[in-house]
């Protein structure tokens, strides 16, 4: 049995409003907007047809249609990354510690553009092992297992380096701090 396009038609306009509803209920977070998107792709594919379509039941042939699309945006989606969570590994940068305050003030942005400026002179002061355990894990966010197994140094070494690194990072920038 064909489907006709006008079978098709009214299939649409008493069924869309249902099935879009069914897939916001499995979409739950996904914008209100997602459902009839997928609704329309689906019929938009089956109105594209050239030919009268060979389908027995089309109810069960959209439904189907239409849940399978949901699977797909289900496996395509993204992993929410925290702000909290470490960048690059178990300890060092967050990403809320690079992100702007939503609520910034521009003199904010300007005395962090001059801690910026101060902060790379007060780097150069520090002794080499020092200053590149801060550059690795600050600004490259390396985890300090990789860090011990890349240097041949243990983590303690690594951590106490760093614990001194920042006492002097500290009290060369004592001016910016609130």
């Amino acid at each position: 049995m064909a489907v006709s396009r006008a079978e098709l038609s009214a299939h649409f306009s008493s069924e869309w409003r249902r099935l879009a509803g069914w897939v916001r209920r499995h979409l739950a977070d996904a914008p209100d907007r997602e459902g009839v998107d997928i609704v329309h792709e689906v019929y938009a594919t089956l109105f594209e047809s050239d030919d009268d379509l060979p389908i027995d039941n089309l109810s069960a042939y959209v439904y189907t249609a239409v849940r399978r699309k949901v699977i797909d945006r289900i496996r395509r989606r993204k992993p929410m990354v925290s702000l909290e969570s470490p960048l690059g590994g178990e300890e060092g940068l967050r990403l809320s510690d690079i992100l702007p305050a939503p609520s910034e003030h521009p003199l904010d942005s300007r005395e962090r553009a001059e801690l910026s400026a101060a902060l790379h002179p007060a780097l150069a002061e520090l002794d080499p092992p020092s200053r590149e355990i801060i550059v690795a894990t600050e600004f490259e966010g390396r985890p300090f297992r990789e860090l011990s197994v890349d240097w041949d140094v243990p983590i303690g070494t690594l951590l106490s380096r760093k614990s001194r690194a920042l006492r002097r990072l500290a009290v060369s920038l004592a001016e910016f701090r609130n």
